[in-house]
């Protein structure tokens, strides 16, 4: 199921003139650019993660919130061994442990009770970034490639930004703090980390 309703969409939005399939389609669109921009899965699924403990023993997966551990003990946003970590192997070494969880986030209408029914700042900007994303001009000089800093009329010059020209279905696509503050910051390191000597 959408992370996004139609309904919802409707709701949302106010457009109630675009079909179901082209919603649908933008929502599906929305949801892959803001798990680009948060780095970490939205949805409610199953995983395998190869994951590094911190130095008490904690491992910290990319789709949260957690609702099947694998076996592990859920702590917030965390997972660990048991609730004395430090007896555990993998907590002195520095190797990788591979872990299978379910974590994510579900459709609120249809999970009203559910602790892991995704942030309404979320389901908002999913919806109004679907509508974003069904006019690329919207809000700006219709036929200006997106990316454009400036522009000039007599003997035609377009300068673009740093990034170059951007995608125009994606150039008024925008979240909201709220929902930026979702973004996965990596906790542990493959590189260099000494997991021992905590206790």
């Amino acid at each position: 199921m959408a992370l996004v309703t139609f309904a919802r969409y409707q709701a949302i939005t106010g457009d109630i003139d675009t079909p179901e399939y082209l919603v649908s389609a933008r929502i599906e669109y929305a949801v892959e650019l803001l798990e680009d921009e948060l780095a970490r899965p939205l949805a409610a699924a199953e995983r395998t993660e190869e994951l590094w403990p911190t130095r008490d023993g904690r491992l910290w997966p990319t789709a949260t919130p957690i609702t099947d551990s694998g076996g592990y003990f859920v702590d917030g946003l965390a997972l660990h061994a048991s609730l004395f970590p430090a007896v555990f192997d993998f907590v002195g070494g520095t190797t990788a442990v591979t872990v299978t969880y379910t974590g994510g986030w579900v459709e609120r209408t249809a999970n009203p009770v559910a602790d892991n029914r995704l942030p309404t700042c979320i389901e908002r900007d999913l919806a109004f970034a679907a509508m974003a994303l069904a006019d690329p001009t919207a809000g700006s000089l219709s036929g200006l490639p997106a990316g454009v800093t400036a522009a000039t009329v007599g003997d035609v010059s377009v300068t673009f930004g740093p990034g170059g020209a951007g995608a125009a279905s994606e150039s008024q696509v925008s979240w909201s703090d709220e929902t930026l503050a979702y973004r996965y910051t990596r906790v542990g390191s493959p590189v260099g980390c000494d997991l021992g000597g905590w206790w």
